[in-house]
């Protein structure tokens, strides 16, 4: 047993009876627990009980044992001379305040298979680790569990788009523009990038991107990859001697090329693909924030970004190394992506910022719109019964195995609150 466990019994009222009977045989009837206190101090404040027909408020204090009262020096710290409740698994003695006051104690008493699930979750190697018992949730408790997760994370995303903002001095197309760049290629080359965002400004890139030539060589060019092309053919030659020359136009310095990782990539993944595929986008839609401004759904937005390479690439994954042909473009799958974590996000805060409440809208609606993502995470709770019905929920779920299943933060994850309630 440990106190964080009891705290949470009485933080979300899992006890069996709301009257209790303290040690000296008075009845207590509890009205509110009070607010969790994180900060020095007794457990809960603004808490009140019903005792003998009068109505007291103050803050509660919970313990394994009432010598713990004395042995945290409560007795003598005058912070907890307005604890009105002191709630025990074992009430081995009397406690009194600096003032001398008895504090009314009583024992908590919750259904032993809360603590047996705790104990489980605390284990379980498979996750989520309240997998057991996920089905035996109200559906209806559970959709709104999974909203508020979605909005917490869509939240920490907008954080992203805020360090954006501020790094552009408030260029909302350069900020768009640094978005798409991150989440362009999944994880794996993900601050890589980030980096070739931020070192080659938005404003160059469009100022060549009339050529789809030229705008591959500052993106190839400025990631250190073009020079370190080991196979060279004429193509890659003239690439390299169109970046020498807008290099020196605009005094360029190259990425080292260690940043980017092809190990353990899909050659379709390849950086070289990828950035390729970035140029002819950039090329292609050089009014994208206005375009996107105006997508009316999903789908509409993620049409947007399907683009393919220029036909150098359709035989080519590294640079001048042939291969067998194969056409590139961007599918489905990364347009969701690029849809879920870069436009979402990103509209939220230009909504926000602008008191634009149907950007905020329509990127909450966008999420709805779109399917649920597919990935291991997800499959995971699809395994226990909670199958979410699009990206909104899906997003949800991840946000739930990131911040409570892997960290095993199951007492502060309202998942596992439902939990509890059921077996209550």
């Amino acid at each position: 047993m440990n106190e964080e466990f009891l705290q949470y019994i009485w933080a979300n009222s899992l006890f069996r009876d709301a009257t209790c009977v303290t040690t000296g045989g008075e009845h207590v009837r509890v009205l509110h627990v009070g607010e969790r206190n994180r900060d020095s101090g007794p457990d809960f404040s603004n808490a009140r009980v019903e005792k003998g027909g009068i109505i007291l408020v103050g803050t509660v204090e919970v313990h394994l044992s009432g010598s713990d009262w004395f042995r945290h020096g409560h007795h003598v710290d005058p912070a907890y001379d307005n604890v009105i409740l002191s709630v025990v698994k074992e009430a081995d003695v009397e406690v009194y305040t600096s003032r001398g006051r008895r504090v009314d104690t009583v024992v908590l008493q919750y259904n032993n298979s809360c603590w047996e699930e705790y104990l489980y979750t605390r284990g379980a190697a498979a996750l989520p680790r309240c997998h057991r018992r996920l089905r035996e949730i109200d559906p209806s408790r559970l959709e709104l569990s999974l909203a508020g997760y979605a909005i917490e994370r869509l939240e920490r995303k907008c954080a992203g788009v805020y360090h954006l903002l501020e790094a552009h001095h408030g260029d909302w197309e350069a900020t768009l523009y640094g978005m798409i760049t991150r989440y362009w290629s999944g994880n794996v080359n993900a601050e890589a990038f980030s980096l070739l965002a931020r070192g080659m400004p938005y404003k160059t890139v469009w100022r060549g991107g009339d050529s789809l030539f030229r705008a591959e060589a500052l993106l190839l060019g400025y990631s250190g990859l073009l020079g370190a092309a080991s196979e060279r053919d004429e193509h890659v030659d003239a690439l390299r001697e169109e970046y020498a020359y807008l290099a020196s136009k605009h005094g360029l310095q190259a990425m080292p090329p260690a940043c980017w990782k092809f190990m353990r990539v899909r050659p379709v993944l390849f950086p070289t693909v990828r950035i390729a595929l970035l140029a002819a986008l950039l090329c292609r839609s050089r009014f994208l924030f206005s375009a996107l401004l105006e997508a009316r759904s999903a789908q509409e937005a993620m049409e947007q970004f399907d683009v393919r390479s220029s036909p150098y690439w359709d035989t080519r994954y590294r640079l001048g190394q042939p291969s067998a042909r194969q056409v590139k473009r961007v599918g489905k799958m990364l347009q969701q992506l690029l849809v879920v974590n870069a436009l979402v996000p990103f509209f939220f805060v230009y909504g926000r910022e602008r008191g634009e409440e149907r950007y905020r809208e329509r990127a909450i609606r966008w999420l709805e719109e779109l399917p649920p993502e597919s990935n291991r995470i997800v499959r995971e709770w699809e395994a226990f019964g909670v199958v979410p019905r699009s990206a909104f929920q899906s997003q949800a779920l991840l946000h739930v195995h990131k911040e409570y299943c892997v960290p095993r933060r199951c007492l502060h994850c309202k998942l596992g609150c439902e939990v509890f309630k059921v077996i209550e």
